[in-house]
């Protein structure tokens, strides 16, 4: 299954896929010409509960949180 995003946007997998138990990210984008500085791309996830809350620091994935 797959489901695109854009900037901001978010999908329930509960939700789009009942009993789901395991998770792949890719990411991408078009690559833009630029004559200005460099830029940087981030990316994050992070598992909520349903009052919409994280549950702990393991459930926050992103550039210094890779586990």
């Amino acid at each position: 299954m797959g489901v695109s995003l854009s900037k901001g946007g978010n999908v329930s997998l509960s939700k789009e896929a009942p009993g789901l138990t395991a998770v792949l990210v890719g990411l991408g984008w078009d690559v833009r010409t630029t004559t200005g500085t460099d830029y940087d791309l981030d990316a994050s996830a992070l598992l909520v509960d349903e009052s919409g809350k994280v549950l702990s620091d393991q459930h926050f994935v992103f550039y210094n949180n890779l586990k």
